[in-house]
């Protein structure tokens, strides 16, 4: 590739973005899709750069340092902070999308537009119908179905990929060379194929200790018949998300993608022995992804786990 993107995969999504800088076929709008932690904000950062950087992505000048640090003038980034982008946030966007740029272009980064609200979309979608000179939009979504559909057909998609178990080891025993097997595996185990989150879970000590206790402590609740000890746990993620100092790691959506991801590991560990039933782990599998996808819609989070818990 042309450039060092410093990114675990995607090597097909990272040529064909490159095809369209080195061709000069740059789109006015990206959407890049795939499920979270995947790396796609980390790839809309890269592109930013790529795409203002007088010295062919140096990393090193002042226009790659201040989009590193969210700081660069012509670079605008919303990063998901779990509210709803509003009608007055794509003001904000038209604004200054219409002054001239002082570098290469007006870059616009938004992560998970499926946030946005009805009038944000239809100002955005005349702003993409009709974009201004030199404005390029990088936007992500984990849920294509969340995105307008007319915001769709205006917009080039790169689609991104979960990773197989034995490809990410491989990977992180590349990029990690001096940790040992042991945590390669877990984490990979853990990432559920998310390159972008092994990678978090690498760098990040205490959320990989969180996660690897959140493994344990399912594999112990899928064994227990005491629903009290159950509805217990359950009260204590919910206890934990409601807290306003950032020390919560545990998520609802994090405790049903690893029970998922347990779930599957025991269903395949069982489907390889003779005369073992697995049916029951089809069904408990399938309603995890019920209260996943239920999740989404908003369904109260408590009844939802509690109903898991008796099952």
């Amino acid at each position: 590739m042309i450039y060092n993107w410093n990114i675990i995969g995607h090597e097909k999504q990272l040529m064909q973005l490159e095809k369209d800088i080195s061709s000069g076929n740059v789109s006015h709008a990206y959407l890049l899709w795939g499920p979270g932690h995947i790396g796609k904000y980390t790839v809309a950062k890269k592109l930013a750069s790529i795409l203002q950087c007088e010295n062919n992505f140096c990393g090193v000048c002042p226009t790659c340092l201040q989009i590193r640090k969210g700081s660069h003038i012509d670079t605008m980034e919303f990063e998901n902070n779990h509210e709803a982008l509003k009608i007055e946030h794509v003001r904000e966007i038209i604004s200054r999308c219409n002054m001239s740029p002082q570098g290469k272009y007006k870059v616009v980064i938004l992560q998970s537009i499926g946030r946005m609200t009805i009038e944000a979309a239809n100002a955005l979608l005349k702003t993409l119908e009709e974009p201004p000179s030199k404005t390029i939009f990088i936007m992500t979504t984990s849920n294509i179905r969340e995105v307008v559909p007319t915001i769709l057909s205006r917009t080039r998609i790169v689609r991104f990929h979960l990773f197989p178990h034995d490809f990410l080891m491989q990977m992180l025993k590349k990029k990690y060379p001096n940790i040992d097997d042991e945590k390669i595996d877990q984490t990979a185990r853990l990432s559920l194929g998310r390159a972008g989150f092994a990678i978090d879970l690498m760098e990040q000590p205490e959320k990989f200790a969180d996660y690897l206790k959140l493994y344990k402590d399912i594999s112990y609740l899928l064994e227990t018949d005491n629903i009290v000890e159950r509805f217990s746990y359950v009260e204590n993620i919910l206890d934990d998300e409601k807290r306003d100092d950032d020390t919560s790691n545990i998520r609802t959506d994090d405790f049903l993608n690893v029970m998922t991801h347990v779930l599957r590991t025991r269903m395949i560990e069982l489907a390889s022995k003779k005369g073992v039933d697995v049916r029951a782990l089809i069904d408990m599998i399938a309603k995890v992804q019920d209260a996943s996808s239920s999740l989404k819609k908003n369904v109260n989070a408590r009844l939802l786990l509690e109903n898991l818990m008796l099952n």
